[in-house]
């Protein structure tokens, strides 16, 4: 006898996912990942001065409001035709770094680790099933990490703001790098931070999820997916350094080759949007809302590449960087942000040691009657991509696809579902009342829905979990 499952909200970040399944013999047979709200951003920015959009997309998210900052410059760049200087390519990027770290620690510790660790200070922390194996001493330790970890993050987004200036929301990152200059105060004080964030990685976080690893050891043969891997490429195309993590690339079927932006087409058939045509290339048309759209079922759209939906994020980055061969997993992509956070402090490192006190990146732009152009990258979540034009000075067009979109889409006219429904599809559900595996896989992807504001309706419960 077939069941159907719903969970919303489902993310712990953000409060309008929601989760649909139907399971048939406690196995999960059909899945949908529903984005529940319209914000419409794109349509905001029209009409806007190009350059309030490195600040007004920032605004899409909290957690990762700096990597609209960076896509955004790197689209305007494009655009007037700028090539940055190097020290302000490193600046940037130094912020960029921090976000990642602020995040990892983030997603880990708050959003990953309460899926597998009891956390019992608080009646706050009530967990929505009883699947907790680590023995009492071990999970005893990661709880009290747990609440360490806030510490960390908190302190990758200090090292941000003296850069940035403030976190979230940075008034640093624009075109040709930061708004202001580094000296050597500022440099030494943010490496005194990441020399601490950096320690609490190695002593605890990479000890932590290798613990939860060897108890829930079954999380290694669940949500593995389809399997294609895609990043735009992070940390890349340094004139002196070269590349210090990994190029644009895809892999399909474990074969490997050089990342082609043509081959991005954004599908439209079960989103509640209409166009022309239910498909186009991600610079060609803004699709328009439409909530009465026959067989839709959510806001987020369906990113293919050369036809097929990919996983992108930490997990993609290592594996198509070669720093990681063990599979495609729920757990595997846990493990993958732990490691990626150490990675992420070894890249600032280097960073750091190429800063030039007192170098001023910017001057004064000019902008062009008309333009277009498109900034492309890989940020915490993954390939994150924004595109836009410019008529009479002004924004006319402007086009975003998140790594939640990659990673959340709907499915499509050719049947291929998005890429964590198929994560999901035929996973062991040993509790339907509790399904605990569910929530684990989907927050293995670090979902942050378009990408972070919390939605509450009065009257309504803040999560349900109905089971048909």
């Amino acid at each position: 006898m077939s069941k159907r499952i719903v969970i919303n909200p489902l993310t712990r970040i953000s409060g309008f996912m929601e989760i649909d399944v139907t399971i048939d013999q406690n196995q999960v047979v059909d899945a949908k990942t529903k984005g529940n709200l319209f914000r419409g951003f794109e349509q905001m920015l029209v009409g806007r001065s190009p350059f309030d959009a490195v600040y007004f997309t920032q605004r899409i998210c909290g957690i990762c409001s700096a990597a609209h900052s960076m896509a955004s410059s790197h689209a305007l760049e494009d655009a007037l035709n700028i090539e940055p200087m190097e020290q302000g390519n490193y600046l940037r990027d130094i912020i960029h770094c921090c976000e990642f770290l602020q995040n990892h620690i983030r997603h880990f510790y708050q959003y990953t680790v309460s899926d597998f660790v009891k956390i019992e200070q608080n009646s706050l922390f009530q967990a929505d099933h009883d699947d907790f194996r680590l023995p009492k001493n071990m999970n005893d330790r990661i709880s009290q990490h747990y609440f360490d970890s806030l510490k960390f993050s908190r302190l990758a987004h200090q090292m941000l703001a003296v850069l940035g200036g403030k976190a979230p929301h940075n008034h640093g990152v624009f075109i040709g790098g930061i708004t202001t200059q580094a000296t050597a105060e500022k440099v030494v004080h943010i490496d005194s931070i990441l020399v601490r964030i950096a320690r609490f990685i190695d002593e605890k976080m990479i000890p932590d999820v290798y613990d939860i690893a060897r108890f829930y050891e079954d999380y290694f043969r669940m949500g593995g997916g389809y399997g294609n891997l895609l990043t735009y490429g992070a940390f890349n195309h340094y004139k002196e350094l070269g590349t210090l993590y990994v190029d644009p690339l895809v892999s399909t079927m474990g074969s490997v080759e050089t990342f082609d932006e043509s081959k991005i087409q954004e599908k439209i058939d079960y989103a509640y949007f209409k166009s022309i045509t239910n498909s186009n290339q991600p610079n060609e048309e803004v699709t328009e809302p439409d909530m009465d759209k026959e067989k839709a079922y959510s806001w987020v759209k369906a990113p293919r590449y050369k036809g097929l939906p990919f996983e992108v994020g930490p997990l993609a980055r290592l594996i198509l960087s070669g720093a990681y061969n063990n599979g495609i997993s729920a757990m595997d992509r846990t493990i993958a942000r732990v490691l990626e956070a150490k990675k992420i402090t070894e890249i600032m490192k280097i960073l750091l040691q190429q800063l030039i006190p007192g170098v001023n990146v910017q001057k004064k732009y000019e902008l062009p009657a008309s333009a277009s152009g498109r900034g492309l990258l890989d940020t915490t979540r993954g390939a994150l991509g924004h595109w836009l034009k410019i008529r009479d000075k002004k924004i006319s067009f402007y086009q975003i696809i998140t790594p939640s979109t990659w990673d959340f889409s709907t499915r499509d006219d050719q049947g291929y579902r998005g890429t964590a429904e198929e994560a999901l599809i035929g996973t062991p559900i040993q509790n339907p009342d509790k399904p605990a595996e569910i929530g684990r896989i989907l927050r293995s992807f670090d979902p942050c829905m378009s990408c972070a504001t919390h939605v509450y309706s009065p009257g309504k419960q803040v999560k349900t979990i109905k089971v048909f």
